[in-house]
């Protein structure tokens, strides 16, 4: 679903993503890229998890961002429901200058 929430922001690079099934790790990240895009903004859309990260039901997703000052953003959730919406938190104000 495209959202001006997301269309407006461009957010810091992402790094790392990382899905996690019990004891396993899976790397995630170029998918993922593709998804957030080049504009860091998630391509403007809001998506829901099984658009993203397919069979992630019960799972812990991680991702990792850094931005150009040198800081780190990341946010961790987990997927109780893969019909509900991924809408993770900003790392830079839409309001902010960049």
């Amino acid at each position: 679903m495209d959202v001006d929430y997301y269309k407006n922001y461009k957010g810091p690079r992402l790094t790392s993503a990382t899905m996690y099934d019990k004891d396993v790790r899976i790397d995630i990240t170029e998918k993922i890229v593709d998804i957030y895009t080049d504009n860091f903004n998630w391509g403007g859309k809001l998506w829901k998890y099984n658009e993203i990260f397919p069979e992630s039901k019960g799972k812990n997703i991680h991702c990792e961002f850094i931005d150009d000052t040198g800081r780190k953003h990341w946010f961790n959730t987990f997927v109780e429901d893969e019909g509900q919406y991924f809408n993770p938190p900003l790392a830079t104000p839409i309001n902010q200058n960049i």
